[in-house]
């Protein structure tokens, strides 16, 4: 058979279980049609064949995000950008930018402030965003996505007062008989619905995520969700119309009061695998606890820089038997949000009794983030063969809160290590935009396990390269049951590959983040090419 392309003089990384590597790639149409040398793979040639000389650049299989949220990644680059600002004063001075050029009683929304990289050392409150404006509700979301503040015009939109009951899940923060706008959990995700973008921007903001992640050469998207029954429209729409030109492998859930979202997935009929290569259905999926950088995590013990909190449940251990077990029953592959060690615990207890009563071999059960997860929670894990998706990038941007908020238990926060000592399969995704989506961001951090300022965070739960890439490759193919059709540079699977601006194998681990994407390849075709410096 023909190649309609070929790639020579490479550093090929099959990424299988050997770490194979060779120097050229065929591949026809939409498929993988060999490798090996490049004298082997010129058999394939002809004249109408394209040849891509790699000059000794890596090629990899396309990278597959195994938990990220187009949806939230693409409707953020429509609001304000509050995650490099230094100071409330300039976060305030940015948004005063887009209140001065939008109608009075418009939502103003900002993403990705860090009160710990702020000067002042503290969350925003109401009075700092009403000195913004009062005439237009504003929302502005900590990097986390779990915490926001509001202003007065927002609270008062939303019908909220000093009085008002915490919500399952969630609270309001007060002080001096005030709400001070600071949103906790379910109580920020009530607050973020209220202020929702249009279908026409979460459209626009799909196809914005899209082109983005395929210059990072993200192939396939496993997204972990929105809100509400519309997101799934959303993706299978924007999937439909090319906005979004990844494959992508959509949990089943929604960021708020997901347990009534699995309900409505399951009365459906649906299961999990409906759909075809480019969008399928996946697990059922529910919240558990918060976030690890809040923190609102769930741990066993209380956090090391507050002993009198150990974070935030959104359901109890009923609850959640009640809600996964009867997804498991009706043959859904079923997973949660379980950041702490407690949260973690309660998962693997509703897996196992699940599985006592309805046993399936094959079942793929997943663990989204498995963040603190001790040697206890290990033995068991593997036991009843659940999928880990951790996230290193988190340590990257999060690790020096880490070191504070939960000391010593650094050492079992996504600790790829073990995973890989006992055996566990895991594949790992960026949470994106709660951090960078670039895979390679990703890898660094599972290699160095360095925070942003070089300190190190559980330097011991460190991997290789050539494993970090098989956790970002194959192993999302593994946990979405597609390991046969995509995650390698193999015979007859799919033709989604990225070429690297260099040999990744060679590349020192500490500049592994200086490594871009040349070229990525969806379906075979050339879906981005990075320009030339000085060609336009």
């Amino acid at each position: 058979m023909t190649a309609t392309k070929v790639f020579i003089n490479g550093q090929v990384f099959i990424a299988d279980s050997n770490y194979s590597v060779c120097e050229a790639a065929a591949i026809h149409g939409n498929t993988i049609l060999q490798t090996g040398t490049n004298e082997e793979v010129s058999e394939t040639v002809s004249e109408q064949t394209e040849i891509i000389d790699l000059q000794g650049r890596s090629l990899l299989p396309g990278f597959i995000d195994a938990h990220a949220h187009l949806e939230l990644y693409g409707t953020n680059q429509l609001g304000v950008n509050c995650k490099t600002v230094n100071s409330i004063e300039e976060l305030q001075q940015k948004l005063m930018i887009t209140a001065n050029a939008v109608p009075d009683g418009e939502w103003i929304r900002g993403w990705g402030y860090n009160q710990n990289y702020l000067k002042e050392g503290r969350h925003l409150t109401k009075w700092d965003l009403d000195r913004v404006s009062l005439t237009h509700p504003i929302i502005v979301v900590r990097t986390c996505g779990h915490i926001s503040c509001a202003n007065s015009k927002a609270l008062e939109l939303a019908g909220l007062s000093f009085t008002s009951p915490d919500p399952p899940g969630g609270s309001y923060h007060k002080q001096n008989g005030e709400l001070t706008g600071l949103l906790f959990e379910a109580a920020h995700m009530n607050m973020f619905q209220l202020a929702d973008y249009s279908a026409e921007e979460v459209m626009k903001g799909l196809q914005i995520a899209s082109d983005d992640y395929l210059k990072l050469g993200i192939t396939s998207v496993h997204d972990a969700g929105g809100y509400g029954t519309k997101h799934i429209r959303y993706l299978q729409q924007a999937v439909n119309e090319k906005k979004i030109k990844q494959r992508v492998y959509a949990l089943y859930g929604s960021l708020h009061e997901s347990p009534e979202m699995v309900k409505t997935g399951i009365d459906s009929g649906i299961i999990t695998g409906l759909g075809d290569q480019n969008f399928k259905i996946c697990p059922a999926k529910v919240f558990i606890d918060g976030s690890s950088s809040g923190p609102t995590c769930k741990t066993r013990e209380p956090y090391t820089s507050d002993p009198d909190d150990s974070g935030i449940l959104y359901l109890n251990q009923e609850a959640l038997d009640k809600s996964l077990g009867e997804a498991h029953e009706n043959g859904w592959q079923i997973t949660a949000h379980a950041m702490g060690d407690q949260a973690i615990e309660m998962l693997l207890h509703t897996f196992e009794s699940t599985l006592h009563f309805n046993y399936r071999m094959n079942h793929r059960h997943r663990i989204e983030h498995s963040g603190i997860t001790p040697e206890d929670l290990l033995d068991k894990l593997k036991s009843l063969r659940a999928i880990p998706i951790p996230n290193p990038a988190f340590l990257y941007e999060f690790g020096v809160g880490y070191l504070r908020d939960y000391g010593s238990r650094v050492n079992d926060m996504f600790p790829l290590k073990s995973f890989i000592e006992q055996q566990i399969p895991f594949a790992l995704g960026s949470d994106s935009p709660i951090t960078s989506a670039d895979p390679l961001q990703g890898i660094y951090s599972a290699v160095t396990r360095k925070s942003k300022s070089g300190k190190l965070i559980g330097q011991a739960q460190a991997i290789s390269i050539e494993e970090a890439i098989r956790a970002y490759t194959w192993a999302g193919a593994y946990a979405s049951f597609e390991e046969d059709i995509k995650g390698t540079i193999e015979s007859g699977k799919l033709a989604d590959l990225v070429v690297l601006d260099r040999s990744i194998l060679d590349c020192p681990s500490d500049r592994l983040t200086n490594i871009t994407v040349d070229m990525t390849v969806l379906n075979g075709e050339i879906v981005y090419q990075k320009q030339k410096e000085g060609v336009h």
